[in-house]
């Protein structure tokens, strides 16, 4: 996959301008590392139903990325039950990490029906291991690229999103969030962590709790993640939902001699002064009471947030970030954000991509004084050991709508500058002409299944003015979820359009095809326009390939068929966390 560069940046023939988000289409929460041993950024996202699954690229850049292979295949997704989820179920929020000589990935398959899991040839001990560890599991793999093993379920893990995390000492932590067992209102979750073996991947000791939100009415925390700088131990979690009021958040606590270490040192002081944190459960530890907390929160979360720019702002749900230190770039985060097209109304917005993956450089900064009421006056902060807290895209106040970067003369990443937004356009209005057609053949590794639609093969809808043509003698299908397609096929000599929107089919008759003509749809603007070309054999390259299928074609000389409403299409109207798939198919024989 290559992120088109949109212009030269200046005579510097190493520094270009690369265009956010980095990985267009459905590839909500990403995950990723600085990888030493290839010498690469390596990044996992979420992959719900798709297989296979948890697809995984690398990159030197920000602006070439490789598809180096995806850590679930087929048999390994039979085995995460995939055959039995629900719409938007599937493997939710992964974390990647290297974990002593090895690739690791923790995950959650999520929305499992266990009766369809069964009646699709599913094992009942693997539902049994699914069932024990509430979906949790490990895979592992020395080599991106395969094969991975796994998966490893985690007994007794509970929640969602889980992270890995080797600490300084070298206990390896298993982090996630839950319910919160006692809330004291409606969303709230919490955060907990417990070392775990990762000879055998079962948990050690016992649970502790330890966050419960930012402040009042704080609800549905998200993807958790632990970060060693220096003697300082950092927890960044999302809030608010993966939605409208996605953010970010960080704390962090004083561990200069591990977390371990800490946790046992804050709970000798807190005996010191008779004070007790009552646990969420008896067997469970917490470090989260009313007055007395582990970990201190930054003054200025969320650090990361597009919930105050109001409905104007078309990069909305920005959320779910991962941090990795580049030994040359420094400090860079990812994270996910979703392209809206607004609607006829003031305030409508609507999005048909899913979330997408951007990246935003990352400084650490400490206020340069401190205020007291009582005193003299402020008190310098100069203690050079403290890495005081992230500032993302520094001076945007925003996610970049691009990237300036620099590279050196082998090609590696050398620095990252966020570019300020382009006042009044959208991400594709940046992109301008850059995205080319793309002509895709029946084996194209770029096509993924879907569970519960047997016989395509889809690719990830991955611009907000998205035209695709298919070859006569297929079926095409932009695909939400089972009760939210459209599909475009020939009938007894008539092009027609079977539009399905909350499970109920509706038939839409376009007229005679030509011909030899291909035939597609075109989404933008919210609608859908049906179309229908003449495609010659050098407007498909003729590269040997057997071509199917053109994604981002030239719709300039189609004609237009017919058209309707594309609303029913969008995540707002359906609902679920995923995004449109363009789909095909052959046409079968009768």
């Amino acid at each position: 996959m290559h992120n088109e560069t949109v212009q030269s940046l200046s005579a510097d023939a190493h520094t270009r301008i690369t265009a956010n988000p980095v990985m267009r289409g459905m590839y909500p929460d990403p995950s990723w590392i600085w990888d030493d041993v290839r010498g690469e950024i390596v990044l996992v996202n979420s992959s719900f139903e798709l297989v296979p699954g948890l697809p995984i690229h690398v990159t030197r850049d920000l602006v070439s990325w490789e598809h180096v292979g995806d850590a679930v295949d087929q048999a390994m997704a039979h085995r995460l039950l995939i055959d039995g989820v629900e719409d938007s179920g599937g493997l939710y929020a992964p974390t990647i990490r290297r974990i002593g000589e090895r690739y690791v990935i923790v995950c959650t398959v999520a929305r499992v029906n266990e009766p369809q899991a069964l009646a699709a040839g599913c094992l009942p001990e693997d539902i049994d291991h699914c069932h024990a560890a509430q979906g949790n599991f490990v895979i592992t793999a020395d080599s991106l690229e395969g094969p991975w093993h796994g998966p490893y379920w985690v007994a007794g893990a509970e929640g969602i999103d889980p992270d890995i995390f080797e600490d300084s000492d070298g206990t390896v932590w298993w982090t996630q969030t839950r319910p919160a067992v006692k809330p004291q209102w409606e969303g709230q979750t919490e955060v907990w962590t417990q070392p775990i073996d990762p000879g055998n991947w079962m948990l050690q000791g016992h649970k502790t709790v330890i966050w419960r939100g930012y402040g009042v009415n704080a609800v549905w925390a998200e993807g958790p993640h632990l970060y060693r700088l220096g003697d300082w131990l950092y927890l960044m979690t999302a809030e608010g939902g993966t939605s409208f009021e996605h953010s970010e958040m960080i704390m962090r606590t004083y561990a200069p001699r591990g977390f371990a270490a800490a946790l046992h040192g804050f709970e000798r002081e807190l005996a010191a002064h008779d004070t007790w944190i009552e646990p969420s459960r008896e067997t469970e530890h917490s470090v989260v009471g009313q007055y007395d907390r582990l970990f201190e929160a930054c003054k200025k979360n969320p650090i990361l947030t597009h919930r105050h720019l109001g409905n104007g702002e078309l990069i909305q749900c920005v959320g779910h970030a991962d941090l990795l230190c580049h030994p040359q770039a420094g400090w860079l985060l990812t994270c996910l954000g979703v392209r809206e097209t607004p609607g006829d109304e003031k305030g409508e917005l609507f999005s048909y991509l899913g979330r997408e993956t951007f990246v935003a450089p990352v400084v650490w900064e400490r206020n340069p004084a401190s205020w007291k009421l009582e005193g003299n006056g402020p008190i310098k902060q100069d203690d050079a050991s403290d890495p005081g807290w992230p500032v993302v895209a520094p001076g945007a106040g925003r996610l970049p709508d691009a990237l300036a970067v620099t590279m050196n003369d082998d090609g590696s990443l050398h620095a990252v500058e966020s570019l300020a937004q382009c006042v009044g356009k959208t991400m594709d209005d940046a992109r301008g002409s850059y995205i080319c057609a793309e002509r895709i053949g029946s084996q194209d590794d770029r096509l993924i299944g879907v569970r519960g639609r047997d016989g395509y093969r889809f690719m990830r809808v991955d611009s907000l003015d998205y035209a695709v043509m298919v070859r006569p003698g297929h079926e095409l299908m932009l695909h939400q979820d089972s009760t939210h397609a459209v599909t475009m096929r020939l009938v007894d000599g008539r092009l027609q359009a079977s539009i399905v929107d909350r499970g109920e089919e509706s038939l839409l008759d376009l007229g005679h095809a030509e011909p030899g003509e291909w035939f597609g749809i075109h989404l933008r603007n919210n609608r859908l326009r049906f179309l229908a070309v003449r495609v010659s054999a050098a407007d498909i390259d003729n590269a040997g390939r057997d071509v199917t299928m053109i994604v981002h074609a030239d719709v300039s000389k189609a004609r237009m068929l017919g058209q309707c409403d594309a609303r029913f299409l969008s995540t707002e109207w359906a609902g679920g966390f995923v995004g449109c798939l363009a789909g095909i198919r052959v046409i079968p024989s009768r």
